[in-house]
This record gives C-alpha cells, structure tokens and sequence, in this order.
C-alpha cells in the first residue's frame, strides 16, 4: 500500500476479491473511496497503459446519476490502481447471491436506471461490453450505479456503408456466462449489441437467480442452447410475473443481432414505466431533429 500511502491515502478495509482483483475502502482528505488494486501480469506494458488511459478517459468523463465516475488511476510495476466513489451496498450481484431472486417489482426499481445507464453510454458512442450484476454497485440509497469500464470502448461508424452501420469489434471480451453467440464462436460483433443482449442476461439473472445459460458447457453446446432459445425460468417464478417481462426477456436473448433491439427502442418496451418510454421517446425526437439540422448545414 506504499504507492497509495504516498498519495494520501489512508486506512485501507479489504471489502471484496474478484479474480486477481482486491477491493478497498480508503480515506483521503476525510473522504472515502473505493480502491480497486488490479496485478499485472501482462508482459506488454505499453498495451496496458494505452487500456488505462482509454478507460480512464471513458470513465472520468462520465456525467450521469447511474455511472460510476472514477477518481484516479495509476499504475506501479507490479499493480494498477482505480479509485472511485465508495458504493456502501456491494453490488446487485452479491444481493442476488445472498437473498435469491428479486421480485418483479424490486427489478423494475433498478432495472430501468441500469437499462438508462447504459442508453447514456450508447448515445456517448460507448459500448460497455462487460454488463453484469457484479459491475452494477449500490450506493447509499440502494441506487444502481455502472462500474468496470476495463472492456468499454468508443464505437465508430462506417461512413462509407450506404447504412451507415456501426464498426464491428474482433476483441471478444466480457464475461463467457454473459457473452452473446456472436462473441462466444468469435465472430466480428456489433458492441451495441452485444450489450443488450448482455441486459438480457443480468434481466434474466435478477428475476431468476439462475443463469440462463451454464457457462462450464463446452462453447457448441452453450451457442447451440443460445440459438434454440433453450432456457427456463423456476416454475414458481414463471406462473408469478407478468407477461410483458416474459415478452422483454425473450426480446434481449435473441440470438439474431440484429433483431435485437436498439437501446432507444428497449426503453420503449410496454414493460418499463411509463416516464421511460415517454422521455425517451422525446430524446429520440430531439435526436432527429438535431441529426436533420446537422443534415441541412452540411448540404447548405
């Protein structure tokens, strides 16, 4: 802890370990932090810190109520360090573990402020790539706050596609039990995509408990279970919720990329509160409107 004590920081409480990765609580200036201290094994130097300067670019600038905004990031020989604001409540993923499944009505609490997080990030021209209930932190008041931006990355358009179609990635990252079909037989993927479809797992996940689908599976197996639609929720839980959370469920995990939604359009499904679908709707407009005068400047 020698490289925090020299920048001020002061009693460190374990609080997590996820992988390689330790979690601190910390002081500096009578204010708390959360310290994610990450080993470094990688022998490429020079990719780490281009990786850490594009995460902390992503994450610092972020000005929203459900993404986390990291502090600092620094880097030793032997370890990185992120510090960012201190979440009292652990994460959703921990909650679920611990207390089962939620009720449909604790999800429509926090489901649609994720969901809201990451349409911020898409209209920013970032795709998380990562979306999981362990990267979603409780603050104070049991808000859902966005964390782990170590796989996010702008996205670029094609400009010369007559569709203007987004830049496909061949960076297959996240989480295997996350991952789409598309990323999970290695395929070049649209990363707004893979996204939703990650929404549907955490969806699925918070509603159910049990993953949809078993990450120990050999990866034939787990993609031909993905591309058959082959999971289920309890029984108990299935004869309880409502028919438009069946329906959206079955919206984010379809396995074609592209019938899956857009993130404007899943706002708009019947099942989010009605505020959702109405304020997106109006951004939506006020998009159009700002592309069309964009549009009319360019051809004056």
């Amino acid at each position: 802890m020698d490289a925090l004590m020299q920048r001020g920081y002061t009693t460190f409480v374990r609080l997590d370990s996820g992988g390689q990765a330790k979690v601190y609580r910390t002081t500096k200036h009578d204010r708390i932090y959360a310290i994610k201290v990450v080993p470094i094994e990688a022998q490429n130097v020079e990719k780490l810190d281009q990786d850490l300067r594009r995460e902390l670019n992503i994450s610092h600038n972020l000005r929203h109520p459900n993404c986390i905004r990291v502090e600092d990031m620094f880097r030793t020989k032997k370890r990185v360090y992120i510090v960012m604001d201190y979440m009292p409540n652990g994460t959703i993923g921990n909650k679920v573990r611990k207390d089962g499944p939620l009720s449909e009505w604790n999800v429509k609490c926090w489901f649609p402020p994720i969901v809201r997080a990451v349409n911020y990030l898409h209209e920013n021209l970032i795709a998380h790539r990562d979306l999981k209930l362990d990267n979603v932190l409780l603050d104070q008041y049991f808000n859902p706050i966005l964390s782990d931006y170590g796989f996010s990355r702008f996205i670029e358009y094609e400009h010369n596609n007559p569709n203007n179609e987004v830049k496909l990635s061949h960076t297959f990252c996240g989480t295997r039990s996350h991952n789409p079909p598309e990323v999970l037989m290695y395929q070049p993927y649209n990363p707004f995509k893979c996204d939703i479809w990650c929404l549907g797992i955490v969806l699925f996940i918070m509603i159910n408990q049990v993953y949809p689908f078993d990450r120990n599976e050999p990866r034939s197996v787990m993609y031909n279970k993905q591309m058959k639609r082959n999971y289920h929720l309890q029984s108990k839980i299935e004869s309880i919720i409502s028919n438009n959370l069946k329906h959206l469920i079955n919206t984010l995990l379809e396995p074609i990329p592209s019938k899956r939604p857009s993130i404007d359009q899943l706002c708009r499904h019947q099942w989010f509160p009605i505020i959702y679908q109405e304020l997106n709707i109006y951004r939506t407009i006020k998009k159009q409107s700002q592309q069309q005068q964009q549009q009319q400047q360019d051809n004056g």
